[in-house]
């Protein structure tokens, strides 16, 4: 799953799955703490236990005790191993979220370069659209031509300065 969040190709849909394994991750966790708080339970009750005065019995009590303390290890671990695969959980669906950000932040950014190319062209046809007699270049016969020349040249001019300043193409601005 972390794999499909973080390809920037994919589409992730599972986000059912990743809360169901959220979900039995905490499950486990709880239950992780009960068994522990079950077993520091019982160890304190072993050392309680008065001391046998068959050497067999008491051998049997420390081997008890051991082997308590060991299942008490095993659970610290299990406990250690779902927290770190949580925090992995986590981490990848915070990282997923951010490389959308960045992408959608990428698209912006160049809609935005877009927009503030045509807007100027725009205008330019704006005016020359207004039924006024007294406009330069509307009489001419090569008026026409001027008005797209200079468009042509506004527009490429925007273009190349966002270019130079990375606001187009794949580089992204520093």
């Amino acid at each position: 799953m972390q794999e499909q969040l973080l390809n920037p190709y994919s589409h992730f849909n599972d986000w059912r799955l990743l809360l169901e394994s959220r979900n039995a991750l905490h499950s486990l966790e709880d239950t992780c703490e009960d068994q522990r708080s079950a077993m520091q339970e019982w160890l304190d009750a072993l050392e309680e236990w008065p001391q046998p005065s068959d050497n067999a019995a008491a051998r049997d009590q420390e081997l008890l005790r051991v082997r308590s303390r060991d299942v008490l290890e095993h659970i610290e671990r299990v406990l250690s191993h779902v927290r770190r695969l949580e925090q992995s959980a986590e981490g990848a669906v915070q990282l997923h979220f951010s490389a959308l950000s960045n992408r959608t932040n990428a698209i912006m950014r160049t809609l935005t370069v877009l927009t503030a190319i045509f807007l100027p062209l725009n205008l330019i046809t704006g005016i020359f659209g207004m039924n006024f007699d007294a406009l330069p270049l509307i009489h001419s016969a090569t008026g026409v031509w001027i008005a797209f020349a200079i468009m042509a040249l506004v527009g490429v001019g925007l273009g190349a300065f966002f270019w130079r300043k990375r606001y187009l193409g794949t580089h992204h601005p520093p």
